[in-house]
């Protein structure tokens, strides 16, 4: 049941990934704001969430394995609490790579919903 729910959890969270980075309002910002890194083909972006994705519900469940916690409730909890991890990362882009501010806002949000998702879709199958 636990590869069903990170599999799903994976699922959840790219769709999650997908709607906010489509937003008319995130997409326009992030088009004038952000620099991306030229020669990185559509595809290859797309499976670099997914493994990202597959690879923070693979966590999410461990933690929760080894720590004997069940539910959607504390995977939703876990994966909040996990979002200290992504803040501190882009805080640190925003310091010293000049990172702008409102793109380092929308990665965080991101970051913030696919963990909360996450925790909760892997709750959900323990």
């Amino acid at each position: 049941m636990i590869i069903i729910g990170i599999v799903l959890a994976t699922i959840a969270s790219f769709i999650a990934s997908a709607v906010i980075y489509a937003l008319p309002p995130v997409s326009t910002l992030i088009a004038q704001k952000s620099r991306p890194r030229p020669g990185v083909p559509v595809p290859a972006q797309i499976g670099s969430v997914v493994l990202r994705s597959l690879l923070t519900a693979g966590l999410l469940a461990g933690l929760m394995v080894a720590a004997n916690w069940h539910g959607t409730g504390v995977g939703a909890l876990l994966g909040l609490s996990l979002a200290i991890l992504p803040a501190v990362l882009l805080f640190g882009s925003v310091i010293h790579e000049g990172t702008a501010v409102p793109v380092a806002a929308i990665h965080l949000t991101d970051w913030i919903v696919k963990l909360i998702i996450t925790g909760a879709a892997v709750g959900l199958f323990l």
